[in-house]
């Protein structure tokens, strides 16, 4: 009973058995596109290629037995060489398996192999080939005999070796190729054993009709039902190398944010030598000026009063009417010549090193230069000061001195302007300086521009000051309506006590 329905329905049973097949053919040819470092992942191209040939094999024959077939020997003899073919990868699918797993014999296997199945096919063409029928069936059943067999048996070991390799981590993919190998090798034996019945001995005894007999149902059924277990669970275990890619992944976005923690540490610490180095040179630079200020005043400074007061001395000493009125004349225009460059050697040092600061402070400094300032150029400026006046450590005050200096200096050279505004505001953790000018503006985009690339508007010298004492820069403009240059800097816990002179609000002009 079950014979007559399994012969019924041999259509379908060769339908899925070709599916079976291509499908896993399909599947794993587009996991072997993909990288992966395990040994399967380059053995799989030839499972692939066997899948897809062999399905495509079994559908031919479906054909044919669709046509009862009523074909000619041509098409016998092509189908012959796909059946060849397919099961020649199959054995390279097993060889490339045991080969990645240590084992050193697989040229030797596959030479003799091929030379078995290229010998016997010789002799079955040669003993058989004056009747085609008797032919194709012996060259089919040798087909299984030397190919599909070995093929099947090295396919199954293959894969249990290979499940070995992986980690406790990887226990149902593991399972799953032994599984897979468990369904070749029955593929293989029985399977390829109980070929059709041919004059090539053990077959014309040992073949599918003793199989039929026997179980009650085709050996195409038994093959169907192990080349689906192939298929299931073949796509069942590529979850490894989907797992292997996530665990690259994870290494490579590890290594990544190791990286770019390394770079961002290195970053820092190339900023941070950056900026001590700019805060030793910014000293050095301060020291130096404090030294030849003070040299300046100590000995041209005293130098020149010397010979002011002896050219004073020498004119008085000459008589009121003294008959050469040329030397009295030379004697006041070297007096005159001696107070001018004291008084530009004054200017100098107050430049250099304005003694207010040093002794008074931040805010007197201030006030000092912005009446200067005013008596130097046409604009007048203003000085505010707003909350607890004290005294900030040297550093802060000589950077906001020094951020208020090149302000100005840029209202002097750019601004065109009128009046310009001095605001230093004391706050319990923070000092805020602003300068700002009624000019003609700028485009801070432009500026800044121009200072990453340290030229122009003296704010690459600004933004390197404020970076040094920790503090923030925010400058605001626009062409025509004038500029504010803010700049905040965060005081110590620890400063001097704060001053109880008297505030003024404004100054200059």
């Amino acid at each position: 009973m079950f014979s007559l329905f399994f012969k019924a329905h041999l259509v379908p049973i060769y339908f899925t058995y070709g599916l079976a097949f291509f499908i896993t053919g399909v599947v794993v040819g587009l996991e072997a596109t993909r990288s992966s470092v395990r040994s399967l992942a380059r053995a799989l191209p030839f499972l692939a290629v066997f899948g897809v040939i062999h399905g495509t094999h079994e559908w031919v024959e479906m054909l044919y037995l669709m046509t009862d077939g009523a074909v000619g020997s041509l098409p016998h003899l092509a189908r012959i060489v796909v059946l060849a073919l397919s099961f020649f990868f199959l054995v390279e699918f097993g060889l490339r398996l045991l080969s990645a797993n240590g084992w050193n014999h697989a040229p030797l296997a596959r030479g003799i192999l091929l030379l078995i199945f290229a010998a016997g096919m010789v002799w079955v063409w040669w003993w058989w080939w004056p009747s085609p029928d008797q032919w194709v069936a012996a060259a089919d059943t040798w087909c299984r005999y030397c190919l599909a067999v070995p093929g099947a048996v090295l396919a199954a070991v293959g894969l249990c070796r290979e499940s070995r390799e992986l980690t406790s981590e990887q226990r149902g993919p593991s399972r799953d190729l032994r599984v897979v190998g468990l369904a070749f090798l029955l593929y293989g034996l029985p399977g390829q054993v109980f070929v059709g019945p041919s004059p090539l001995p053990p077959s014309d005894v040992v073949n599918s009709v003793l199989f039929l007999n026997v179980c009650h149902f085709p050996v195409q059924f038994w093959r169907t039902v192990m080349a689906s277990l192939v298929a299931i669970f073949t796509v069942r275990a590529l979850r490894v190398f989907e797992r292997e890619r996530q665990r690259r992944i994870e290494e490579l976005n590890q290594a990544r944010l190791e990286a770019q923690q390394r770079l961002a540490k290195e970053i820092a610490e190339r900023e941070a030598l950056r900026r001590e180095l700019l805060r030793q040179a910014v000293w050095a630079q301060e020291e130096e000026r404090r030294h030849i200020a003070r040299e300046l005043h100590d000995e041209a400074g005293q130098a020149l009063t010397a010979l002011h007061w002896e050219l004073t001395a020498l004119e008085e000493a000459l008589p009121a009417h003294h008959p050469h009125d040329e030397i009295r004349e030379r004697i006041e225009a070297l007096r005159q010549l001696t107070e001018r460059v004291m008084e530009d050697l004054r200017q100098l040092t107050t430049r250099l090193r304005p003694a207010v600061l040093d002794e008074l402070g931040l805010v007197a400094a201030l006030i000092s230069y912005a009446d200067e300032c005013s008596a130097r150029y046409p604009f007048t400026v203003d000085v505010e000061v707003t909350g607890p006046r004290r005294r900030l450590p040297s550093e802060i005050e000589t950077t906001l001195y020094r951020i208020a200096q090149e302000a100005l200096t840029n209202v002097a050279k750019h601004a065109r302007a009128s009046r310009a505004h001095i605001h230093l505001h004391f706050g319990d953790s923070e000092v805020r300086l602003t300068v700002s000018d009624d000019g003609v503006g700028m485009d801070v985009e432009q500026a800044q521009r121009a200072a990453a690339c340290g030229k122009g508007w003296g704010l690459a010298g600004i933004c390197e000051r404020v970076q040094l004492v920790g503090g923030q820069l925010d400058l605001r403009s626009s062409p025509g309506s004038g500029t504010d240059l803010t700049v905040q800097v965060p005081i110590p816990p620890t400063t001097g006590k704060e001053s109880h002179e008297s505030d003024p609000t404004a100054a200059g002009g």
